[in-house]
């Protein structure tokens, strides 16, 4: 028995492929459409953390994530409905895995540059004392700093020699990095820019800023962690619970799959769930 699910799952895997990949079909023509737009999206953004991927590797890891879901899916229903409903629900998720993959980078990353930001204008701060410009207070940042933050000064000392002014490049700078620090950082300049100051003595109150509003956002982080984690683990017990119920005893959860009464549950109990991760994750979102 175990033989044959291996053997019909290496079929349907390879008749998978092929019918996405058949030239000639018009869903592979689509899939093959879908995935480029979305593999651009991948690109980009790896792209925008100095990290090269082609767009063929992308749409492949889109491919094989839902591909892989499908078969994932069909392997765990005992019946026609479920495995069909189990595939279907899977590959859903695994299309949407790249997805959160490169998103979770981008915030890795930001917390990153968020946490390199101090560094990086006390660095500043003591060239402007020393007597550098700005522009050199740039450049010495990029020397000493590491990346990913290094990557960002970079590239606004860059686009400055490069001829862009030095306004502009800080305003680019503060788009690619979203963060309320940066920010901050990049208005402190344009205005000190325009109106004259200190502008070493600017970094310093800034970056002490920083350090003061990190230790209370740790403080709450450490308070809502608690709140965070029952509201994962409540809303991740319905399909838990789901899945354990079909392997104990298939029969038991058959309805909720032979019937369009039981779909319509199983639509009802995915948005009521998803409905409170949403509110738990508000409530204990405290902004600082």
């Amino acid at each position: 028995m175990l033989l044959l699910k291996v053997v019909g799952l290496g079929v349907l895997f390879v008749a998978a492929v092929l019918f996405v990949a058949g030239g000639g079909e018009s869903v592979g023509t689509w899939w093959r459409k879908r995935t480029r737009t979305y593999g651009s999206w991948i690109v980009d953004e790896f792209d925008a953390m100095f990290e090269a991927i082609t767009i063929e590797r992308a749409q492949n890891f889109i491919t094989g994530m839902t591909v892989g879901g499908a078969l994932i899916g069909f392997l765990l229903g005992s019946a026609l409905a479920s495995r069909v409903f189990f595939a279907l629900f899977l590959a859903g998720m695994g299309y949407f895995i790249p997805r959160v993959f490169v998103l979770w980078r981008r915030h890795q990353r930001l917390d990153r540059i968020d946490d390199q930001l101090v560094d990086a204008l006390r660095l500043m701060s003591n060239g402007l004392k020393a007597g550098l410009s700005l522009q050199q207070a740039l450049e010495l940042a990029v020397r000493e700093t590491k990346p990913p933050i290094a990557d960002e000064l970079a590239r606004v000392v860059k686009e400055i020699h490069l001829g862009r002014l030095m306004d502009d490049a800080l305003r680019r700078f503060a788009e690619r990095v979203p963060l309320e620090d940066v920010r901050i950082v990049v208005d402190s300049i344009l205005t000190l820019r325009e109106t004259g100051g200190n502008l070493s003595e600017t970094f310093d109150v800034v970056a002490n800023t920083i350090v003061e509003r990190k230790k209370v956002s740790g403080k709450i982080k450490s308070m809502t962690a608690q709140g965070m984690t029952q509201g994962f683990i409540m809303c991740l017990m319905p399909p838990g619970m789901l899945l354990l119920f079909s392997f104990i005893d298939p029969t038991y959860t058959a309805p909720l799959f032979n019937t369009i009464l039981g779909w319509v549950i199983l639509a009802i109990i995915t948005a009521l769930d998803l409905m409170g991760l949403w509110a738990m994750l508000k409530l204990v979102k405290i902004d600082v």
